[in-house]
C-alpha cells in the first residue's frame, strides 16, 4: 500500500471497498468471448486478486451508452465500472470498441467497521477530492505504456502536487520505501518473455530480460547450488541463506538474508534449524570465579517457535576441549562440529573453570520447516540455503561469539560482524555472488542515466538490489529485535 492511489467504490457502516489505481501490471486476460482480445490487468488489491480461487474483477470506464450505464454502477460524473463479463459482453455488440476503453482492475482492498477512517485519523493516507477528467487522463497514461516496475509513483506525486503537498512528496522520493516498492512490483507486476509474472520460482532468477551475460549468471550460480544440493541436509548441519544477488529475502522474511542457521532436528515430518547470527536485546550472565566478577552473553534469536516439553533456551558449543570433557552432545551423528548442551550443565562446567561463558551461543526459539510444501531440503536444492563446509564451521562459530548484546549503539556493527561470520562461511571453491557483481558503473538508459535493463540495480535508480536487502535486513533487526525502527 506504500503510495497506492485508492478509489473507494462501496462504503457503509460495515464495509469498505477501494481498489488501487496506481499499480498497471504486465499481466494479461484471454477474451473468451471476443476471439483473439486481451485485457490488461491492474493490481487493485491483496484480497481476491488473479491468483485466488475467486478472482473479484471491475473494469472501470467512461462510456456514456444507454446501454452501457444500464449495465455499470457509477463511481463519480463520467466513471464507472462494470463486470468483466458484461465488459466483454459490450466489446461483442460494438458498445465498446474494445479493452482499450477499460481499465480491468484484479483484486480490492477491504476495510472492516471504522478501520479506515481511524488510519485517515493516523494520517495513514490523504483523502483528496479529483474530477474526473483528470483521473481519466492519468489512467489513460497508464494504459500507454507505464513500466509497471516503478510502482505507479509517478501517479502518486502528481496527485500529491495537485492536492498542494509536493514538498512532501519530494522529501520522500526515492526512499527505502520507494525502493521496496519498486521491487514489489518486479516481483509480481512484471511479466517475462518465456511467461512468468513476478519473480521466478528460483530466487537465482530475477529481472525483466535473459541477456546473454545473464544466463551464463545464472548458469554458474545453478551449478553452485547443485553442488550445495549434493550434501545431505543432517541435523547439526549449517546453512547459509542464498548468495544470489537478488536475494530471496528481500520481499519477505528478511531475517533470513544472510543468515546462518543450524539444523537442530531433521525428521520425516519436519525441519526444526535455529538463526545463529542475530543477537537480541537480552543477555545471560553467569558469576565466574570466586573474585566477584561475571560474564554476560547474548541470547540470540534463533526463530518464532519454541521446541515443546524443552528449555527455551538452547545452548550450543564448537570447541573440541569441551567436546573431548564429554560437555554436551553432537546434533544427529556428526561427531564434530556445534554440540548442544543443557544450561545446567554449561553453567556447572563454567563454575569448575572447565569452560567458559564466552565458549557458547545462546538461541531463544527455532524455525520451522514442515515436509509438506516448501521443505528445507528443497529450498537447498533452488539455492535459497546453501550448505557450508565442515571445515568452515568453526571459524563461523568463532566469529559470532564476537558479537554483542544488541544496542541501538552497535546495530550496524552487530550485523557487520553477522555478515562476516557469513562471508568466511562460503565454499572455497567459490565466492559469493554479491562479491562478484558487475561494477557500479551504469549504461546509460532510457531515463535520468540509468540502465533500466541493468538487473542489479533496483529499476530507475542506482541501488543496488544487493544493497537494498541488506537495509531490508537491517530494517527487520532494529524494528524487531531492537525496537527501534526509525534508527535503520
Amino acid at each position: 500500500f506504500h503510495k497506492a492511489v485508492i478509489l473507494v467504490l462501496d462504503h457503509d457502516n460495515s464495509f469498505t471497498k477501494g481498489i488501487i489505481l496506481n499499480r498497471p501490471s504486465d499481466r494479461m486476460m484471454d477474451d473468451d468471448v471476443n476471439e483473439g482480445l486481451k485485457w490488461r490487468v491492474w493490481y487493485g488489491g491483496d484480497v481476491q486478486g488473479l491468483d485466488s480461487l475467486m478472482p473479484d474483477i471491475v473494469c472501470l470506464h467512461s462510456l456514456r451508452s444507454k446501454e452501457a450505464k444500464e449495465a455499470s454502477v457509477t463511481v463519480m460524473k463520467d466513471i464507472q465500472w462494470t463486470s468483466f463479463e458484461n465488459a466483454k459482453k459490450l466489446v461483442k455488440k460494438g458498445v465498446a470498441s474494445g479493452p482499450e476503453d477499460f481499465w480491468l482492475v484484479a483484486g480490492y482492498a477491504g476495510w472492516g467497521p471504522s478501520q479506515l477512517s481511524g488510519e485517515l485519523d493516523r494520517k495513514s493516507w490523504y483523502m483528496c477530492a479529483t474530477d474526473s477528467q483528470t483521473l481519466l487522463k492519468e489512467l489513460a497514461r497508464q494504459s500507454k505504456g507505464v513500466d509497471p516496475r516503478d510502482g505507479g509513483l509517478d501517479t502518486w506525486d502528481l496527485l500529491m502536487q495537485m492536492i498542494g503537498r509536493g514538498e512532501t512528496a519530494d522529501e520522500c522520493s526515492g526512499s527505502f520505501d520507494d525502493l521496496m516498492l519498486k521491487e514489489w512490483s518486479q516481483a509480481n507486476l512484471v511479466k517475462f518473455d518465456y511467461g512468468e509474472v513476478g519473480l521466478a520460482k528460483s530466487p537465482l532468477i530475477g529481472g525483466a530480460d535473459l541477456s546473454a551475460g545473464t544466463v551464463d549468471q545464472i548458469m554458474e550460480e545453478a551449478a553452485r547450488a547443485s553442488l550445495a544440493s549434493s550434501d545431505e541436509i543432517t541435523a547439526g548441519s549449517l546453512l547459509r541463506g542464498s548468495s544470489a544477488y537478488r536475494s530471496p529475502f528481500l520481499l519477505q522474511k528478511q531475517v533470513m538474508h544472510h543468515s546462518l542457521v543450524l539444523v537442530v532436528l531433521e525428521d520425516d515430518k519436519v525441519s526444526l534449524g535455529c538463526i545463529l547470527n542475530h543477537p537480541a536485546t537480552k543477555g545471560y550472565k553467569v558469576d565466574a570465579g570466586k573474585k566477584g566478577t561475571s560474564s554476560t552473553i547474548p541470547i540470540r534469536y534463533g526463530g518464532d517457535y519454541a521446541i515443546k516439553g524443552q528449555s527455551p533456551l538452547m545452548w550450543i558449543h564448537c570447541n573440541q576441549k569441551l567436546r573431548d570433557s564429554g560437555l554436551g552432545k553432537s546434533f544427529g551423528d556428526q561427531s564434530k562440529g556445534i554440540y548442544k548442551c543443557s544450561q545446567e550443565e554449561a553453567v556447572e562446567a563454567i563454575s569448575y573453570n572447565i569452560a567458559k561463558l564466552e565458549d557458547f551461543l545462546i538461541m531463544s526459539g527455532v524455525c520451522v520447516w514442515p515436509k509438506l510444501g516448501s521443505s528445507l531440503a528443497n529450498e537447498v536444492k533452488r539455492g535459497v540455503f546453501e550448505v557450508v563446509e565442515q571445515s568452515k564451521v568453526e571459524e563461523v562459530f568463532q566469529t559470532l561469539q564476537t558479537q554483542e548484546i544488541l544496542t541501538n549503539d552497535n546495530l550496524a556493527e552487530n550485523i557487520a560482524v553477522a555478515n562476516e561470520a557469513w562471508q568466511n562461511a562460503a565454499r572455497s571453491e567459490s565466492s559469493s555472488v554479491d562479491d562478484k557483481e558487475p561494477n557500479d558503473t551504469l549504461t546509460v538508459g532510457i531515463g535520468e542515466g540509468f540502465d533500466e535493463d541493468d538487473d542489479t540495480v533496483v529499476f530507475n535508480s542506482d541501488k543496488k538490489v544487493s544493497q537494498l536487502a541488506n537495509d531490508a535486513l537491517k530494517k527487520w533487526v532494529a524494528t524487531f529485535l531492537l525496537g527501534s525502527p526509525t534508527i535503520a
